[in-house]
């Protein structure tokens, strides 16, 4: 995926997140970059969370850690509030059999295989101008949640 690509998609944000939502929206970004890195990720990307088989991708969870980790400090207050209440719905969205979905994260995050995954979103990320990331943010703190 090329940064004008992303740029694009960036700049649609607005219209997709009112048509299909946030969890649509970061399961796309989560899908584009394991795309974009399919090549060098050859572990199992998804981790079972309740007892009837429901998944998520690791993908999609380092999305959603990697938008908690920019996003805060490029938005205004009520901007900031605003994310703040989306990621927690978000997260509770994704994972809607833990109580915690932060712990669940910070667990992730001691694994090696996540680690990775996380690098590599972290990465992806920044190679996109402050800009599309920003304007990201703010759509994301915009969503209906």
């Amino acid at each position: 995926m090329t940064n004008s690509s992303i740029s694009s998609v960036v700049s649609m944000t607005k219209n997709t997140v009112g048509k299909i939502g946030t969890a649509g929206l970061v399961t796309a970004i989560a899908m584009m970059s394991h795309t974009a890195n399919a090549a060098s990720n050859n572990a199992s990307t998804t981790i079972p969370l309740d007892m009837s088989g429901m998944n998520i991708t690791k993908h999609e969870i380092a999305v959603m850690q990697v938008l908690s980790e920019i996003c805060p400090s490029m938005l205004s207050g009520n901007q900031r509030q605003r994310f703040y209440k989306s990621y927690n719905t978000q997260l509770h969205d994704l994972m809607p059999t833990l109580e915690d979905p932060k712990a669940a994260i910070q667990y992730l995050s001691t694994q090696q295989d996540y680690r990775q995954i996380l690098q590599s979103i972290r990465s992806w990320t920044m190679s996109f101008s402050k800009q599309d990331n920003k304007a990201l943010c703010v759509d994301l703190a915009n969503a209906e949640v």
